[in-house]
């Protein structure tokens, strides 16, 4: 059975808002193609079965499409996640420029790294809004769903609460007097909390002393 004839099991998904239509369903950039949950090539794992799964079609981007595409989930909330966690990793090194660098640092660095660092803070910055992006209202066979509010994630630095890794980075550095890269990394390996690895890197130092 070719493609084509799959297609009859998969219910299309509609934004509701004249805003939305036209947007990749996972991230907000322009939609080019549908993206089949669970995906066509697995279909036979999920009907064969008593297993759940949405058997909706959903506009999405060609990235989008692409990195999901040999990835077997039956529900859009989990494919939602699976294509956030591949953004992040696909993009780690410009995440990781857009949170180490600022402007006034970058414009200190001869012309050749200005142009390279900066073209990685817009690229880290873009990856970060879309990994954010909540979804958006919708309607699957007369049924409206509600996107979910996206979660205000809050970082903090001993009491003192911002709204992104970056400000957070940023101020812990500064305050601290710890490079950014190094509290950074003592930031992941140490629970993701910056007051653990702030008192981790003075506990070094101290123990260098």
């Amino acid at each position: 059975m070719s493609v084509r004839n799959y297609q009859k099991f998969y219910k299309p998904l509609h934004a509701k808002h004249s805003a939305d239509f036209g947007r990749c369903i996972y991230c907000g950039c322009e939609a080019a193609r549908q993206d089949y949950i669970p995906p066509i090539k697995f279909i036979h794992d999920w009907r064969d079965g008593n297993r759940e799964a949405d058997f909706i079609s959903v506009p999405a981007c060609n990235e989008c499409t692409d990195l999901l595409k040999n990835e077997n989930n039956s529900t859009l909330g989990q494919r939602q996640s699976v294509l956030k966690r591949k953004l992040a990793e696909k993009y780690s090194k410009a995440i990781r420029v857009f949170n180490h660098w600022s402007i006034e640092e970058i414009e200190e660095m001869d012309a050749a790294f200005q142009v390279s660092l900066k073209g990685g803070m817009r690229l880290g910055k873009e990856t970060l809004t879309r990994i954010g992006f909540p979804g958006f209202d919708y309607e699957v066979d007369g049924s409206f769903i509600r996107a979910a509010l996206p979660q205000q994630e809050v970082f903090t630095v001993f009491g003192e609460e911002f709204d992104s890794f970056r400000e957070a980075l940023a101020f812990a550095s500064s305050a601290y007097q710890i490079k950014k890269s190094r509290l950074s990394q003592l930031y992941f390996d140490n629970d993701e909390s910056f007051d653990r690895a702030i008192e981790v890197f003075h506990g070094l130092v101290e123990g260098n002393q």
